[in-house]
């Protein structure tokens, strides 16, 4: 995976508190994300703080995934990206200081947790997540914001309104309400080889025709220079606003591994599967044993629960109630009429090599009885 990225404060403003996130994450797992926040709260911009959070969540969750290993299905990723989204919320709310009345610090985030081929994105706010596959370019996320139409002017030249910007009004952000109201527009993506995953703030998306970033993203040059070439066209745009793109070449190719960790996708119905083969081989297993365990091979003479001699296999005693051992044979032959030597043994239980040998100790109690 070639992955670059390019930023500009813009003309307009004094700092760029847009962030901005590349990290791998394991051997096949990959987090690219970027946030456009307003604010400072403790001089800190809320789009770091807010990819911070989210950032420290998913790595702890992948690492509880990780050690034991275990197949995340999508639903675990879903819940993983929706939890990460509120903390980050959640840390900017409590930072920022906002009421009801006042908000003081509020952040965009969209990001894509790439693992192997199958790329999540989680989108609030109006940055963007594109694909380009084959030479086309496919926005995978709405902006949560509205644009003003800027006021029309008989005097007014075309070219002077569209480099005068409006600025998009959010009405979904992170870290301005409780996170059971801001939850992430989480979609799921199966990547092919050779695709590309771009995510930029709305300093580089807002002035920009679809047009013009396929044009950029399709050059024959290396990435850095894609992404360079969208941050200087936003500002031949007219951009003021901060101006943030990352562009993640070849985005199922992983890069060396930090560890030697890797985490696998599990599809509902591969968990099924997974789950019949357990149940066959547990009973397979079972069967083997029971055959084992009360086969020939674990004889001997004990005492029925009418107080006949009997031929058992497996060995007395009880398991949470269940027994070890199974009736073969009953002889009829009452433990009372044997001496009182023998009445000891056969309580303990008698091991015996085989169904005939059993019988002839038997045959020779019957005939001690006899005479």
């Amino acid at each position: 995976m070639e992955v670059a990225v390019t930023t500009d404060v813009g003309t307009g403003q004094r700092h760029n508190d847009d962030a901005w996130c590349h990290e791998q994450l394991h051997r096949n797992v990959t987090l690219l994300a970027i946030a456009d926040g307003f604010g400072r709260p403790q001089g800190v911009a809320s789009a770091s703080i807010v990819l911070d959070s989210i950032r420290e969540v998913i790595r702890r969750e992948l690492r509880r995934a990780t050690f034991p290993s275990r197949p995340l299905t999508p639903t675990d990723v879903r819940e993983l990206l929706t939890s990460a989204y509120a903390s980050g919320n959640d840390r900017l709310l409590q930072l920022g200081g906002g009421t009801q009345d006042h908000v003081a610090a509020g952040s965009t985030c969209t990001l894509a947790l790439i693992v192997s081929n199958q790329a999540f994105v989680a989108h609030v706010g109006d940055t963007r997540a594109y694909l380009l596959r084959r030479g086309e370019l496919v926005q995978l996320t709405s902006d949560d914001s509205m644009v003003p139409e800027p006021v029309k002017s008989p005097t007014a030249h075309p070219e002077n309104v569209r480099s005068r910007q409006m600025p998009s009004l959010l009405w979904k952000a992170l870290g301005i309400q409780p996170s059971t109201a801001v939850t992430p527009k989480i979609a799921h993506y199966s990547l092919h080889s050779h695709d590309s995953i771009v995510l930029c703030t709305d300093g580089v998306s807002r002035g920009l025709k679809s047009s013009d970033l396929l044009g950029a993203l399709n050059a024959r040059e290396a990435v850095k220079g894609a992404a360079d070439r969208l941050v200087v066209l936003a500002r031949g745009a007219g951009s003021l606003d901060n101006a943030t793109v990352l562009v993640a070449r070849n985005a199922t190719v992983h890069g060396p591994a930090p560890d030697a960790a890797s985490l696998s996708m599990a599809t509902p119905w591969r968990w099924a599967a997974a789950l019949a083969a357990a149940i066959s081989l547990f009973i397979a297993c079972g069967v083997a044993v029971r055959s084992y365990w009360f086969g020939d091979g674990h004889l001997y003479l004990g005492v029925d629960s009418a107080g006949d001699i009997g031929l058992f296999a497996g060995m007395q005693g009880s398991f949470l109630g269940l027994p070890l051992d199974v009736e073969r044979t009953v002889y009829r032959v009452a433990v009372s009429d044997l001496s009182a030597t023998d009445q000891r043994r056969v309580i303990d239980g008698i091991p015996v090599t085989s169904a005939d040998a059993a019988a002839s100790v038997v045959d020779r109690w019957q005939a001690q009885s006899h005479r």
